[in-house]
C-alpha cells in the first residue's frame, strides 16, 4: 500500500513462427508492460509488410466513420450539455488477422465510395450555405443603398464595386475630380468606424479607382451571380437557403439510415484494425535474429504466474522465458492502493509518478488532503454545496467520465469534511451570529470559532505542520537508511529530530513562555549545537571523505524549513477568509433591509417592470438566452414589487444571499483545493518524495467502440 506492486523483469525469446500468437495472447490479457530491449549487438524489429496496409485500412474506415457520425441527432439544452451518454459499444468477438483484413478490403469496397460521394454532396451543399450566409450579411448592408446588386462588376463602359472600407479620403478625392461616383453609409463607433460604400467609375479610370481603394482598406461583397434591388435579393437567397437545406436534410437523412446498417460493423472493424496496428508498432522495442524474436518487458509479480502459462500456451514450446526481480529507475509502477484511495492517485501523478521501489505517498496524503479542505473551508454550507456538486460530477456525469468520476469523489468527501468542520466552528453559510439569518433556527456553541480565538486554530495549524513535517523527514530517513546513505540520514533527519525540541525549548524559555533551570538551558544548548552540527552540508561527507567541501550556505536550509512549518498557518488564513466574506455577505443583506425600509412599490419597482418590458421588445428583434434571463428576473422584480414592496425586498435579499454565498463557496472551495494540494507538493514532498517514475502501461487491447462478448 506505501510501496507499488512488485515487478517481475521479463525477456521472451520466441521463435517467429508463434510470434504473432504470443502478441496476440499478450495483447488480449493486458500483462505485460513492453520495454525496449537492451540486447547489445541486436538489430531492432521492424513491422511486418502488412504494416502499411493495416494502417491504411484503419484510417479509412476511421474516415467513414466520422463522415457517418454528421448525421447523429445531437441533443440540445442544459441538461443534454452536462448530461453523458454512454459510449457506444457493439458486440465483437475475437478474429484472426487474415479474417480481418479481408472483412476490411470488402467493406471498403462496398461502402467507401458510396459513403464519400454523399459526403462530396453534403460538403458541397454545406459550403455553398455558408457561402450565401457571408453574402446575406454583406447584403443587408446594403439596404440603405438601393440598386440592382447586378451592376456590379465590370461592364463595357462602366466599374462598379460595393464592400466595406476604413478610410474614404483618397476616394472622396477623387469623387472631387470627378472621376467616380460614391455612396456611403457609415457603420461603428469612435475608433471600430467602417463605412459601407458602393463605387464606380468609367474603365478609363478604374486603375486609379483600384490604387484608392487599396489605400481605403478596401473589402469587395461578391455578390456576381445575383440579381435586383437587396430586398429581391435577400427573398431570392432565403429561398434558395431553404431549398440547398432541404438537400442537405435528405442527404443526413440517406446518411442516418446507413449509419443505423453499418456503423456497429464499422466500429467493431475499427477496434480490430487498430489493435493489429498496435502489434506492429510495438515491434520498435524488440530484438530480432533471423529466425527469433525477443520481447523485454515487466510483469507484477502477483501475475507472474499465470502470464507464464499463458506465453507458454501460445507459444507450444517454441518460447524461452527468464525473469528476474526488477530493480531499477526504468522499473515500471503499478499503484497498489485500496479501492477508496484510488481517486487521490490523480494527484501523485499530477506531481510525478513515484520511482518505483520508492514510497507512493497516496494513502498519506489523501485523509490529510480532507482534513486541510475541510478545515481551510470551515463551512458547513458551503461543505454541502460541495458535497452535492462532488456527488453530481461522481455518479450521473462520472459514469462514463474518468475525470468527472475522480474529482466528482474526491470533492464530495472533501465537501463532507467541510460540513463537519464548519459544524465544529459554528460555520453555516458564514458565522452564527446576529448578522446570519439562520440564527433564529440553529444557535449553538461551536467547539472552536475561528473568528473569536483565531490563535487557537493558529496552533492547531502549527502542530498539524509539526506532524506533517516529521512524517515527511521519517520516510526520507526510511529511504536513507535503506540505501544505506548514513550522511543523509544524520544531517536530513536526524539533525532535525535533535533540533525540534532543544531549539524550540530554547525560543520558549527567552520568549518567556516557560521556566527553564540552568542545567535544562545548558542541555538544551549541548543538543541545539550537535543538531546544527549535524545539519551543516558535507560535515558528514567530510568525516568519510577528506576531499568533501562543507556548504557554508547551509543556514538558508534552516530558514527554508522554519518557512515550510509557517506555511501551514495558511491554514488559518484561508479558514477566516471563508467566514469573513461570509459574514461580509450576511452584513450586506441587512444592510439592503434597513436601506429599502418604508420603500414604495410604485417608487421602487415600476421601472425596473418597464425596463423589462422595453429590453423584452429588443430581445424579440434578436433572441439572446442572457438577455431572456435578464428580462425575465426583471420582469419577475418588477410585478412582484407593484403587488408587493416586502416580497419584492425579500426576494431580491433572497437571490443576493444565494448568488452571494455560491459565489464565495466557489472562490474559496477553489483556494482551499488549491492550497492543500500545495502543502503536499511543496513542504511534504520535498522531504521524502522522489518521482520521475515510469507508469505502468500493459501491452493490452484497445476498444473504444466495441466490446468482446466473451473473455476468453
Amino acid at each position: 500500500m506505501l510501496f507499488p506492486s512488485k515487478m517481475v523483469e521479463v525477456e521472451v525469446l520466441l521463435h517467429d513462427s508463434v510470434k504473432y500468437d504470443v502478441l496476440d495472447a499478450m495483447q488480449r490479457r493486458g500483462f505485460m508492460h513492453i520495454s525496449t530491449h537492451n540486447i547489445e549487438n541486436l538489430e531492432n524489429a521492424n513491422p511486418s509488410d502488412i504494416a502499411t496496409t493495416i494502417v491504411d485500412y484503419e484510417f479509412r474506415i476511421g474516415k467513414l466513420m466520422e463522415i457517418l457520425n454528421i448525421s447523429k441527432i445531437k441533443k440540445n439544452g442544459m441538461l443534454a450539455s452536462i448530461k453523458t451518454e454512454p459510449p457506444e459499444k457493439y458486440p465483437a468477438k475475437h478474429r484472426e488477422r487474415e479474417e480481418i483484413m479481408k472483412d476490411a478490403e470488402r467493406t471498403l469496397e462496398s461502402l467507401e465510395p458510396r459513403i464519400l460521394d454523399l459526403y462530396s454532396k453534403w460538403e458541397e451543399i454545406n459550403t455553398e450555405i455558408e457561402r450565401i450566409k457571408i453574402q446575406r450579411r454583406q447584403v443587408e448592408k446594403l439596404k440603405a443603398l438601393p440598386f440592382d446588386v447586378s451592376y456590379l462588376g465590370e461592364g463595357p463602359y462602366a466599374y462598379i464595386a460595393a464592400g466595406t472600407a476604413k478610410n474614404l479620403d483618397h476616394l472622396k478625392k477623387l469623387e472631387s475630380e470627378g472621376k467616380i461616383a460614391l455612396w456611403s453609409v457609415t457603420e461603428g463607433k469612435k475608433k471600430e468606424v467602417n463605412y459601407i460604400i458602393v463605387v464606380a467609375s468609367h474603365m478609363k479610370d478604374k486603375k486609379e479607382l483600384e490604387s484608392a481603394l487599396r489605400f481605403a482598406g478596401f473589402s469587395e461583397f461578391e455578390l456576381k451571380e445575383w440579381k435586383g434591388k437587396p430586398d429581391k435579393v435577400l427573398k431570392d437567397m432565403e429561398l434558395k437557403s431553404k431549398k440547398l437545406s432541404k438537400e442537405k436534410e435528405k442527404i443526413l437523412t440517406e446518411l442516418r439510415i446507413l449509419r443505423k446498417e453499418v456503423y456497429p460493423h464499422l466500429s467493431v472493424l475499427k477496434d480490430d484494425l487498430y489493435n493489429e496496428k498496435i502489434k506492429e508498432e510495438i515491434h520498435s522495442k524488440f530484438g530480432k535474429t533471423f529466425y527469433t524474436t525477443v520481447i523485454r518487458g515487466y510483469i507484477p509479480k502477483v501475475d507472474f504466474e499465470s502470464a507464464r502459462k499463458v506465453i507458454e500456451k501460445a507459444a507450444r514450446g517454441l518460447a524461452l522465458i527468464r525473469w528476474k526481480e526488477a530493480k531499477g529507475g526504468d522499473v515500471p509502477v503499478k499503484y497498489n492502493n485500496p479501492r477508496m484511495f484510488r481517486p487521490f492517485q490523480a494527484f501523485v501523478d499530477m506531481y510525478s509518478t513515484p520511482k518505483y521501489g520508492h514510497i507512493d505517498p497516496t494513502v498519506i496524503i489523501a485523509p490529510l488532503f480532507i482534513i486541510y479542505f475541510g478545515l481551510t473551508l470551515g463551512d458547513a454550507g458551503y461543505g454541502m454545496i460541495m458535497a452535492v456538486l462532488g456527488y453530481i460530477l461522481w455518479k450521473p456525469l462520472g459514469k462514463y467520465n474518468w475525470t468527472n468520476r475522480t474529482l466528482g469523489s474526491i470533492l464530495f468527501v472533501s465537501g463532507l469534511s467541510a460540513v463537519v468542520f464548519g459544524l465544529i466552528q459554528g460555520g453555516i453559510f458564514g458565522p452564527l451570529n446576529e448578522s446570519n439569518p439562520l440564527t433564529p433556527l440553529i444557535h449553538y456553541t461551536p467547539i472552536l470559532d475561528p473568528m473569536q480565538d483565531p490563535i487557537t486554530l493558529l496552533k492547531i495549524s502549527l502542530m498539524i505542520g509539526v506532524f506533517q513535517l516529521s512524517l515527511g523527514m521519517a520516510l526520507g530517513a526510511f529511504h536513507h537508511l535503506r540505501d544505506k546513505n548514513y550522511s543523509e540520514f544524520l544531517q536530513g533527519e536526524v539533525s532535525w529530530l535533535i533540533l525540534y525540541p532543544a531549539g524550540g525549548a530554547l525560543i520558549g524559555y527567552y520568549f518567556g513562555w516557560w521556566q527553564m533551570s540552568g542545567t535544562a538551558v545548558t542541555i538544551a544548548w549541548i543538543f541545539t549545537v550537535i543538531g546544527l552540527f549535524l545539519f551543516l552540508p558535507g560535515v558528514m561527507g567530510k568525516l568519510v571523505d577528506k576531499k568533501a567541501s562543507i556548504n557554508g550556505l547551509f543556514f538558508f536550509d534552516i530558514t527554508g524549513m522554519i518557512g515550510d512549518w509557517l506555511s501551514y498557518s495558511r491554514l488559518l488564513a484561508l479558514d477566516l477568509a471563508t467566514s469573513g466574506l461570509a459574514l461580509t455577505i450576511n452584513i450586506l443583506a441587512g444592510i439592503i433591509r434597513t436601506m429599502t425600509a418604508g420603500a414604495t412599490g410604485m417608487v421602487c419597482c415600476l421601472p425596473v417592470l418597464l425596463a423589462g418590458v422595453a429590453l423584452a421588445l429588443l430581445w424579440m428583434r434578436k433572441k439572446d438566452p442572457i438577455k431572456k434571463g435578464i428580462i425575465l428576473l426583471l420582469l419577475v422584480f418588477g410585478i412582484v414589487g407593484v403587488v408587493s414592496i416586502t416580497a419584492a425586498i425579500w426576494l431580491f435579499i433572497l437571490l443576493f444571499l444565494i448568488i452571494g454565498h455560491i459565489g464565495n463557496s466557489m472562490l474559496q472551495a477553489l483556494g482551499s483545493f488549491v492550497h492543500s494540494l500545495r502543502l503536499q507538493y511543496v513542504e511534504f514532498f520535498s522531504k521524502f518524495y522522489e518521482g520521475d517514475g515510469v507508469k505502468f502501461v500493459p501491452f493490452r487491447e484497445v476498444r473504444k467502440h466495441s466490446r468482446l462478448e466473451v473473455n476468453e
